[in-house]
């Protein structure tokens, strides 16, 4: 198997005088009152954190390419306030893989998001070093990813799809612009021959979460020569449409 993702993840920590205050005055079972808890109190925070770290991550996983490992598809890192916590060992079961790193949180809300992408990478290199040591896999090929990394200020820019004009003059493609607040993505053109960027559109700005936007992109289509038509995955009436004119001007239509 190959190591195909990293996932950085706040724990779940129960607020018991919330839960028992619910329990009293809701009438509510523990089991419901501990969702509440989370549902009130953790979940904008957790899915927040969970999508500003994927920017990182992904490039990480991006860079790291096909590493081949007999013990784990995916690290899932949690990061924690419990100091109790980081005594525990690397876990593994069905191919995914715990672990857990300290983490200030009140800090990291308040950094630029430069100083958050550097945190995130820290924690990323924190665990995986623990798991690297528990399984004695060779560290200097994380070492050089995490300098890449750095060497690309954090940035990460990925083309996702790729297709050429009937008439071969031009090329479409994808491109996704991937910060730690949101995600672009465009439809650029380029001519086939030269390379050049002849139009830049913006279709889409979402939250930066490759898990949720992936997925929904499907075909890349060229309607004739001077159209192309990215069609929504799921919802086949939903495509975003730019158009090439003569004189290279392209006009993007919404449907």
């Amino acid at each position: 198997m190959y190591l195909r993702d990293i996932g950085l993840y706040l724990e779940y920590q129960e607020n018991k005088v919330y839960i028992d205050e619910v329990i009293l005055t809701q009438k509510l079972t523990k089991e419901e009152a501990t969702r509440q808890d989370y549902r009130e109190n953790c979940k904008e925070f957790h899915v927040l954190f969970g999508d500003q770290v994927r920017c990182v991550a992904r490039l990480y996983t991006d860079l790291l390419g096909k590493f081949k490992t007999e013990e784990t598809q995916k690290i899932n890192i949690f990061c924690v306030t419990d100091l109790d916590k980081l005594k525990s060992v690397p876990k593994t079961a069905l191919g995914f893989t715990e672990v857990y790193v300290l983490i200030d949180l009140e800090t990291y809300w308040n950094l630029s998001n430069i100083e958050k992408k550097k945190v995130i990478l820290e924690k990323i290199n924190e665990g995986i070093l623990q798991v690297a040591n528990h399984y004695s896999w060779d560290i200097s090929i994380f070492n050089r990813v995490s300098k890449e990394v750095i060497d690309r200020n954090y940035v990460n820019e990925y083309s996702l799809k790729q297709k050429s004009s009937p008439d071969r003059k031009h090329k479409a493609e994808i491109f996704c612009q991937h910060d730690i607040d949101f995600i672009t993505i465009s439809m650029i053109i380029r001519n086939r021959k030269t390379n050049e960027i002849i139009k830049s559109e913006i279709l889409i700005t979402d939250r930066p979460n490759e898990f949720i936007f992936v997925p929904l992109l499907g075909e890349l289509k060229w309607i004739s020569n001077s159209e192309i038509t990215l069609i929504h995955k799921y919802k086949p009436r939903k495509k975003w449409i730019v158009k090439l004119e003569e004189q290279n001007n392209f006009i993007k239509r919404k449907n």
